[in-house]
């Protein structure tokens, strides 16, 4: 009877433990305010590069320094506007009643404008989504169509959102049939409460109503990250040969509109992972050629919400 007693305090302990270990990796609700001030962010971030962790009720992805080379060859602009800021450093998550919000931390840009932040969320049980990043339409090459990136994703990550936010206070987002829902330019057309702002130029936080993006409680959200370089409100293209105004170490005929991507940088289990992904485009593709575009398939993030 004691043995037994004894083996039923040890199984508890045991569940006890397990369930505040899995506890302490979901996400709960935390309000953010987006002004301009990232104080209220007050996670501390994993010690290890390209790790995560949930401090806080806040899900924070510390990514490595100095892997912002896309596919290994990427090079900056010449024009020290554009000579660096596409290293990805943080990014955070958390959310409240009613709004997920977001904090990206990348090396401080040449000038505000510059960085293009790209957020591709799939939510995991959930049916459809779209199996690249928006493209945009190529014939006018209007921004509010796609970010003109070339990049898609595997099929397990199929994107339900899209989220490209740049400079340091616009933004667009696209569903999952690759419509615009939702965008912040700082006119007035912008979506309400749809929230862009910017600490530093290096630190960008953003809120997103829930009534457009849904409501994550008690879900699990697999999410790519990448950052690149802005040019008329989507990617900037990345060229065989880098320029004053474009980056070089693509590849591929016809690159300055070819199907390279245009990423300096991902949230990747490692440079090599990250590398490999953004080097996985036909070079030999046709422009705007989805299925020559590179692959994600292994860099992402995974978020777990509490209820």
């Amino acid at each position: 009877m004691k043995r037994t007693k004894i083996l039923l305090t040890l199984l508890i302990a045991v569940f006890l433990l397990a369930s505040s270990v899995f506890a302490a990796d979901l996400v709960g609700r935390k309000t953010i305010k987006v002004d301009k001030n990232i104080m209220d962010w007050t996670g501390v971030p994993p010690t290890q590069e390209n790790t995560s962790c949930v401090s806080n009720n806040e899900f924070i992805w510390k990514d490595a320094k100095g892997d912002d080379t896309g596919n290994g060859k990427y090079y900056y602009p010449s024009n020290q506007d554009l000579g660096k800021g596409a290293d990805l450093l943080e990014f955070r998550v958390t959310y409240d009643a009613q709004n997920v919000y977001f904090l990206f931390k990348t090396t401080r840009p040449g000038n505000w404008w510059t960085p293009y932040r790209l957020i591709g969320i799939h939510k995991e049980g959930q049916p459809g989504g779209m199996s690249f990043f928006p493209q945009g339409d190529v014939d006018t090459i209007d921004p509010t169509t796609g970010c003109f990136g070339e990049l898609r994703v595997a099929p397990e990550l199929s994107l339900h959102y899209t989220v490209a936010i740049f400079g340091t206070f616009k933004g667009f987002i696209w569903d999952d049939k690759g419509k615009l829902v939702a965008r912040k330019l700082g006119e007035k057309t912008d979506t309400q409460g749809f929230q862009v702002d910017d600490d530093n130029w290096n630190a960008v936080e953003v809120a997103i109503p829930i009534s457009i993006i849904g409501n994550p409680a008690g879900q699990t959200w697999k999410v790519i990250v990448g950052v690149g370089q802005e040019e008329n409100s989507h990617l900037r293209e990345v060229y065989a040969e880098g320029t004053e105004w474009h980056g070089g170490g693509g590849e591929g005929k016809d690159n300055e509109d070819g199907v390279d991507s245009d990423i300096f940088d991902l949230a990747s289990p490692s440079s090599e992972i990250q590398e490999k992904e953004l080097g996985s485009y036909a070079a030999d593709g046709r422009p705007g050629e989805i299925a020559s575009f590179a692959q994600i398939s292994q860099s992402y993030v995974t978020i777990n919400f509490a209820k």
